[in-house]
């Protein structure tokens, strides 16, 4: 199942693998070719409809994006979301946006939505450093996404707190050097990711030791919790 398919006057790719009465839809990080992530697929194709997208908005208007795409393409919910960096705070809106339709969200290594970030991460930065994350989360980035704008709509939505989510982040073993800006607002990440989990009504937080791309066989393990608390 797959090919491209017209969404609100816009192509959009699809590409689907495998197949059962769950659907995983996995959100690549930014600027990453929309395959980035099928080696997490692959291991779930004998078991689930698995399927990469690629992207065409840059706004909220992503979440409504894929929904269309799916529902134009004929694929079936209900939709197992897993999501890398700028994939992981996406999956969170599509999850706000349609929760009677998210059977269960992995967010891995999310960006932070820009309210708390602005808050608590901020402290730990340069005014240049400030203005630098500002920008880039107005749309100074790789795909001219909108952090903000996304940020503000799954802030908007209510928590869907029948969904299961595993929020997944790597140490600070991620930053280069505990000095430098990754290594400084390490502590402010780690406690919003941890305060995204607890809002969640089924969410969990977990923490491990790697670099930023966590290894596929940890992310599966946190893939397979999910499933075993996803709602039939």
């Amino acid at each position: 199942m797959g090919g491209t398919f017209t969404v609100d006057g816009r192509e959009m790719l699809l590409d689907c693998v495998g197949q059962g009465d769950t659907t995983m839809v996995l959100e690549v990080g930014e600027g990453a070719p929309y395959q980035a992530l099928s080696g997490i697929g692959d291991t779930y194709a004998s078991q689930m409809r698995v399927c990469s997208y690629q992207r065409v908005s840059t706004d909220r208007d992503l979440a409504s994006d894929l929904h269309g795409l799916l529902e134009i393409a004929g694929v079936p919910g209900p939709y197992l979301l897993v999501g890398d960096s700028a994939g992981g705070l996406l999956v969170q809106a599509y999850a706000a946006a349609y929760p009677e339709e998210t059977a269960g969200v992995v967010a891995i290594n999310p960006v932070p939505p820009w309210q708390q970030w602005s808050t608590l991460g901020f402290k730990a930065m340069t005014p240049q450093e400030r203005q630098g994350e500002t920008d880039y989360y107005a749309g100074a980035n790789g795909e001219s996404l909108d952090y903000r704008d996304v940020s503000e709509f799954v802030g908007e939505s209510p928590v869907p707190r029948d969904v299961p989510l595993e929020l997944l982040i790597s140490t600070v073993a991620q930053c280069d050097s505990p000095r430098d800006i990754c290594g400084r607002t390490y502590p402010a990440y780690e406690q919003i990711s941890k305060d995204i989990a607890q809002r969640w009504g089924e969410g969990s937080y977990r923490q491990v030791e790697a670099p930023h791309d966590i290894p596929t066989a940890v992310v599966q393990s946190s893939i397979d919790e999910v499933i075993s608390r996803s709602r039939p």
